[in-house]
C-alpha cells in the first residue's frame, strides 16, 4: 500500500463517510418512492477555500407508472443551491437536480442536507453533499488530533447514534499511522455488545486503515440511554489506548404499525424547562415534575439520566395508562455558575418520545 498524504487521507476518510452516507439513505428511503437517485451523497473531496463555486449533479429516474413532481428542495444550509425541472417527470423519464455550492464559508469539512420532497411520497428523499475546504496543508497530526500511542482518529470516543433496542448497528472510523514506524493494530477486552476489527491491520507509517465495528444491543447486559462501549487497541501486543464509542439505546419504534403506535403509552410533561433563580453554590435545587401518560399502556421509564451532574431524584418505573406521577427530588448546586443548565433525560417506551429531556436553569453564585 502506497503511502499518502495528508490530502489523501482527507480524501479516503471522505470517501469512506460517503459509502456510510449512502449505504444510511438508501436503507432509509429504500427508493420507495417514484424517484430512483444514482447516488444519494456527492463527494466534493479536498480543494482550496475561495477556488470558486462547486457543481454537482443528481440524476434520477422515475421507475413508478404514474408522473411525478419534485415539490419543493430544501437545503440545510443558504451555501447549497438546487435547482430541478418543476414539471411532472413521466414514468420511465429521468432528470438532474443540479446543486451549486457557494464555497463561501471558508476553510472547514463540510457535510450538507438537501431534502427532497416528492408527490408520491409522504417521506423525503435525503441527499447530502460533503467536502473539506481548506486554506494549506496540515499535517496528518493535526488533522487526526485525538492519538491512541502511534495512532490517530478524529475523536478519542466515536459517536453511534441511536440504536433501538434489540437491533444492531454496524459503523466504520478511520484511523491513520502518526508515527514513522509501522503498526500491527489488534483488540482486546471487547465489549460483549461490541463486535470490532481493523482492515488492513498492519499499517505503514503514514497510511490509513479502517475500523469497522458493530453494536448488538441483544448481547450481554440489557442497555438503556447512553453507553459507552470500548475494546482495548494493542500495537505489537502492547496497550496504546482504548477504542470507545457512544450509543443512545432506545425504544423498538420504527417498526411498529400505527395500530401499535396508537396503542402506545405517550409522555407529557406539566414542565419540560423551568428557571429556579439565583441559589448559593451548595444549596439544594428542588425538582417537581408532573408526568402524565394519556396513553393506552403502561409506561415504563427505563433510565434517569443527569449527565453526571449531581442529583438526587426519584420517579416511578412505570405509570400506567391515563395515569400520572411526579418527578421529583433535588440538583445539588456545587459549582458557581452565573448561567447554568441542568438536563434531566428519561428513557422511555413511548414510541413518540423515547428520548425526553427537562432542562432546569439558572444562576449559581458563590456567596
Amino acid at each position: 500500500m502506497k503511502k499518502v498524504s495528508s490530502i489523501k487521507l482527507w480524501i479516503i476518510l471522505l470517501s469512506c463517510v460517503s459509502i456510510i452516507f449512502n449505504y444510511t439513505a438508501w436503507a432509509q428511503t429504500g427508493h420507495t418512492t417514484s424517484l430512483k437517485f444514482d447516488k444519494v451523497v456527492h463527494n466534493f473531496g479536498k480543494f482550496l477555500a475561495g477556488s470558486g463555486k462547486k457543481h454537482c449533479e443528481f440524476k434520477y429516474t422515475n421507475i413508478s407508472n404514474q408522473p411525478v413532481v419534485i415539490n419543493n428542495i430544501l437545503s440545510s444550509c443558504g451555501c447549497s443551491v438546487p435547482e430541478w425541472d418543476k414539471a411532472p417527470i413521466k414514468p420511465g423519464e429521468s432528470g438532474i437536480i443540479k446543486v451549486t455550492y457557494l464555497n463561501d464559508q471558508g476553510a472547514y469539512p463540510f457535510d450538507k442536507t438537501l431534502t427532497v420532497y416528492v408527490s408520491s411520497s409522504a417521506k423525503p428523499i435525503m441527499l447530502r453533499i460533503i467536502g473539506v475546504a481548506y486554506d494549506k496543508e496540515k499535517p496528518i497530526s493535526e488533522l487526526y488530533p485525538a492519538h491512541f500511542g502511534p495512532m490517530g482518529m478524529k475523536s478519542s470516543t466515536q459517536n453511534s447514534g441511536q440504536i433501538e433496542q434489540g437491533l444492531k448497528k454496524a459503523l466504520k472510523e478511520n484511523i491513520v499511522n502518526i508515527s514513522s514506524k509501522k503498526v500491527n493494530i489488534t483488540f482486546t477486552n471487547i465489549d460483549p455488545a461490541l463486535e470490532i476489527s481493523v482492515s488492513p491491520s498492519s499499517i505503514a507509517p503514514g497510511e490509513s486503515a479502517t475500523i469497522s465495528y458493530s453494536i448488538n444491543t441483544a448481547k450481554g447486559k440489557q442497555r438503556w440511554g447512553k453507553n459507552i462501549y470500548k475494546a482495548t487497541m494493542l500495537n505489537d501486543g502492547k496497550n496504546i489506548g482504548t477504542f470507545a464509542t457512544e450509543a443512545t439505546i432506545v425504544t423498538p419504534y420504527t417498526s411498529l404499525s400505527k395500530e401499535e403506535k396508537d396503542r402506545a403509552a405517550q409522555v407529557f410533561l406539566d414542565e419540560s424547562s423551568f428557571q429556579f433563580g439565583t441559589v448559593k453554590k451548595g444549596s439544594k435545587i428542588p425538582v417537581n415534575v408532573t408526568i402524565s401518560n394519556p396513553g393506552k399502556t403502561t409506561l415504563r421509564i427505563y433510565k434517569i439520566e443527569t449527565g453526571g451532574d449531581s442529583m438526587d431524584l426519584n420517579c416511578p418505573a412505570q405509570i400506567l395508562a391515563g395515569s400520572k406521577a411526579v418527578l421529583k427530588g433535588s440538583i445539588n448546586a456545587s459549582k458557581a455558575d452565573p448561567d447554568k443548565m441542568f438536563i434531566i433525560t428519561l428513557v422511555t417506551n413511548s414510541p413518540d418520545r423515547p428520548i425526553v429531556a427537562i432542562f432546569v436553569g439558572g444562576s449559581i453564585t458563590e456567596h
